[in-house]
């Protein structure tokens, strides 16, 4: 397969090469929106492992050939984003290939599943969410800022030599009364915890439009499903705007992000991708090389048009800032703490400036992560009650976000135990978070 995708791919970098450079000129514009939408379109799901370098390949070239677009290379930068199309195409013909032999070895319950439930790891292990196990383990040496912890069932992870483990996963957060201090708002507040700010104005009967009080009592409930486990690094699930921090096998961290936005002038341009990737350095007090897109932006909507933004107060990015391997893509903080936990951001991860700090300090260069689209989550606890937690679908990436709770429940052998006119309320609400949807035990 590796050879395949070379000879093909020499062949299509000779062709290249041919070409003219006035005509490069000229496409340049054209083959980048190509290059970016064909990109877009296969970080919706994870790479499977056989696939995983020519993945990392393409996003490389990408890599390149926007930093050549930013120097106005454009000649050079049209040659490789026309590579990116070609490598794309490839890519997208052998995973059709593997998708057409898997049907023949997939069990039929497994081919129901969401892609994001599918895809193979890296080194081609099996997902921790593929399969459902009804073994219960309990968690050792809880992380001390995850408050209310409890177990419930993950799956199965792979070790180094392939043989299947069960994974547990967490429900965490908590149920609590937050007082309100001097400067809070909601949308702070929502910030700082990964808090629906709506959601908390409604659950506490406040008017949106009133200023809170210091000393004045909220109810919050700060819990969620973690959606997978990690040996070590980052995962970041979108729906739930929530970066999670795994060390030695344990979740040391779960942080409220800002995300990409979903729209802009009704196009779909700055929305966070999906995909694995690496920490390539650490940065502090960051310049800000504004790119063309956003300079673009920045004229439409009639400001002042900026290429660089040095360090200092007014930089977007913060004090701090981690490049991913992903093209374009930070993990910074910000100048806006309410901008964390909304979709507001170019496609970056923005993090709460206190927070920001302490993660820099922690996250090391080459820390392996990887970027996931989970709006539905399901856990069963070690009593035996099943928990569900529904995100809105913000990108629009499932047609039916029913029928993607009904495969979960089934994947965790609990169709019989639900009280369905539950699950039906929980997709209505859109909450955000886990509730049990148990049957009574008359039932």
């Amino acid at each position: 397969m590796v050879k395949f995708l070379g000879h093909y791919i020499l062949s299509a970098m000779v062709i290249i090469s041919l070409l003219g450079a006035s005509s490069c000129y000229a496409g340049t514009p054209i083959r980048r929106g190509e290059a970016s939408s064909s990109l877009t379109r296969i970080q919706k799901s994870a790479p499977p492992g056989p696939l995983y370098r020519e993945y990392t390949s393409i996003m490389e070239t990408y890599s390149q050939a926007e930093r050549l677009w930013e120097q106005n290379r454009l000649a050079e930068a049209g040659k490789l984003f026309e590579l990116v199309i070609l490598k794309i195409a490839l890519y997208e013909k052998e995973l059709d290939s593997l998708a057409a032999a898997s049907i023949n070895e997939t069990p039929s319950a497994a081919r129901d599943l969401p892609s994001e439930m599918t895809q193979p790891s890296a080194n081609a292990a099996a997902h921790p969410e593929r399969t459902g196990s009804s073994e219960k383990t309990s968690l050792r040496e809880p992380a001390p800022d995850l408050q209310g912890a409890s177990l419930v069932d993950g799956g199965q992870r792979a070790d180094d030599s392939g043989a299947l483990h069960p994974v547990p996963l967490m429900i965490i957060g908590e149920k609590r009364i937050y007082t309100v201090r001097k400067g809070d708002s909601l949308r702070l507040i929502g910030a700082k915890l990964g808090i629906n700010w709506r959601l908390l104005a409604k659950q506490n009967h406040l008017n949106p439009a009133k200023f809170l009080r210091p000393g004045q009592k909220l109810t919050i409930n700060t819990r969620r499903i973690v959606p997978k486990t990690m040996r070590d690094g980052i995962l970041i699930n979108i729906p739930d705007r929530t970066l999670y921090l795994f060390k030695n096998r344990k979740l040391e961290k779960a942080l409220p992000v800002g995300l990409g936005m979903t729209k802009w002038r009704e196009k779909e341009v700055w929305q966070t991708p999906t995909g694995k990737f690496r920490i390539l350095s650490k940065i502090k007090d960051p310049a800000w090389h504004v790119p063309l897109s956003i300079q673009e932006k920045m004229k439409l909507e009639g400001k002042e048009v900026k290429t660089l933004v040095p360090p200092g107060s007014d930089n977007p990015l913060g004090k701090f800032a981690l490049k991913t391997s992903l093209p374009g893509i930070l993990i910074h903080g910000t100048i806006v703490p309410e901008s964390v936990y909304a979709f507001s951001s170019h496609g970056c991860i923005r993090v709460h400036p206190a927070t920001m700090e302490e993660i820099f300090k922690e996250i090391r260069v080459n820390t392996s992560g990887e970027i996931i689209y989970q709006p539905v989550k399901v856990a069963l606890s070690e009593d035996g009650r099943v928990y569900l937690e529904v995100h809105r679908d913000i990108y629009n990436r499932y047609e039916n976000l029913r029928a993607l709770a009904q495969r979960m429940i089934r994947k965790n052998n609990a169709e019989l135990m639900v009280d369905w006119s539950k699950v039906s309320s929980l997709l209505k609400k859109k909450s955000g978070i886990p509730e049990d949807i148990t049957c009574p035990p008359d039932r």
